[in-house]
């Protein structure tokens, strides 16, 4: 990665954790219901279920092969 693009990283990471410091002082004091803290946990659970499936998907079909012609080209084509 350049320079540049660490540079424009870290100042989209930056503006964004801005807004939600933000977004979270903008609040102020709200409570949270047990259904509302059930929900938070059930949907974190459920973001790491799928990412966790999806990264099974990618390095299974790694291992069988199935994205080696994704470029148009095989290794014997290259002569």
């Amino acid at each position: 990665m350049t320079k540049l693009g660490i540079a424009v990283a870290a100042i989209l990471a930056l503006a964004a954790a801005s807004v939600a410091v933000w977004a979270w002082i903008s609040l102020g004091a709200v409570e949270v219901s047990t259904s509302g803290y059930i929900a938070l946990v059930l949907g974190g659970l459920a973001t790491l279920a799928l990412a966790g499936g999806l990264m099974a998907l990618l390095f299974y079909s790694h291992y069988k092969g199935y994205d080696d012609a994704a470029g148009g080209r095989r290794d014997d084509d290259r002569r």
